[in-house]
């Protein structure tokens, strides 16, 4: 008391089958060792008798038994049968092929897989009533099926390797640039830490221009200058608070009100590619006394007077050598030197409004 209805595209049409429609009741052989209808004497003794409204009915049989294709469907077709349905081989799954049965066109002839076979066929044993309806479903073989999935896999890998290939390229060219900016960064910080340290520091004193009303502020931290503070005063004669200014110009370089470049205003070149880094003067001759001065004005970060003391060491420099008329045109080109490696007085330091001969140099 119990039914049920399923629609598959698990069958194929023989080669030289009518493609056409065809219906009925499935019907085994009357012996089990007959199932694959080889023997001229096979029978269909369950088959409905022919008229009475039946639509007729279908020829289930086994494939092999040492007979032909087109041996089963004839036997088929003379015992009344409207189409044989063969399944396969045991073992094959759902697999199926294409059948040639040349003789044997008179009626629909198909091929169902094993399992699909045996399933049918246990329903019949166990007393149901199969009915099977046959119609033209699209034309494809397996075979097609297989390769267009084999095609799918492959160009699917082809473009997932392409995908991966790409990503670990992109990935480390991005690494590749991050290290050389980085390096190239710390490259730069430890030649403006040299630069800075090679910068005049001076301490602002009571009654100093700076630290008066009229005063300028520190374009920094827009704080105005105090007396005691320490100033750094860069190549551009531009001042700020030592504690403000030394962060900035290691990430910039650069003086925060004109843009001047501490590198290049000092004759710092940094070689980043190579990592080479070289630090050169301007002028590449010099005295023994010209190089004395140098170190003393290096070492003059002080209060009243880094201005000073340069300015006192030019001096002793002048009287020791007036004498001779070589070595003033010497102390002249020393004096140059001095003027372009070294940092030179801001404009508004009283100590230097009077000394109208003093070479300055300024960033352009």
């Amino acid at each position: 008391n119990r039914s049920g209805w399923e629609a598959s595209e698990s069958g194929l049409y023989g080669q030289d089958s009518p493609l056409q429609a065809a219906a009925g009741v499935l019907v085994l052989p009357d012996d089990r060792d007959s199932f694959n209808a080889c023997s001229a004497r096979t029978n269909f003794s369950g088959a409905p008798a022919p008229g009475g409204g039946s639509r007729g009915w279908l020829a289930l049989i086994q494939r092999g038994g040492g007979c032909s294709f087109a041996d089963k469907i004839r036997l088929a077709a003379e015992r009344g049968a409207a189409a044989a349905v063969i399944y396969n081989y045991r073992g094959t799954g759902n697999e199926v092929l294409p059948m040639s049965h040349h003789g044997a066109e008179s009626i629909v002839a198909i091929m169902i897989g094993n399992l699909k076979g045996m399933e049918i066929l246990h329903r019949i044993e166990s007393g149901l009533k199969v009915t099977m309806a046959i119609e033209v479903g699209k034309k494809h073989s397996p075979w097609m099926n297989q390769y267009s999935i084999f095609f799918i896999s492959v160009s699917f890998f082809i473009v997932t390797a392409a995908t991966m290939g790409y990503f670990v390229f992109y990935s480390a060219r991005r690494l590749r640039i991050a290290r050389a900016q980085s390096k190239k960064q710390r490259q730069l910080r430890g030649r403006a830490k040299k630069a800075i340290e090679q910068l005049q520091l001076r301490t602002l004193k009571q009654g100093d221009k700076e630290t008066g009303s009229d005063g300028d502020s520190c374009v920094v931290c827009i704080e105005p200058y105090k007396p005691n503070e320490v100033v750094r005063i860069l190549t551009c004669n531009h001042l700020f608070h030592k504690n403000c200014i030394d962060p900035w110009l290691l990430e910039h370089r650069t003086c925060p009100m004109c843009k001047c470049d501490i590198l290049t205003a000092l004759g710092i070149e940094v070689d980043v590619e190579e990592g080479a880094e070289t630090a050169q003067p301007t002028v590449s001759s010099g005295t023994p006394n010209a190089s004395a001065v140098n170190e003393e004005d290096n070492r003059s970060e002080t209060a009243s007077s880094g201005y000073a003391s340069v300015q006192g060491a030019d001096e002793s420099v002048l009287e020791e050598h007036a004498p001779s008329e070589n070595d003033n045109m010497r102390l002249v080109n020393n004096e140059s030197q001095l003027s372009a490696v070294k940092v030179l007085p801001h404009a508004d330091n009283p100590s230097f409004e009077a000394d109208e001969t003093q070479d300055r140099e300024v960033c352009p």
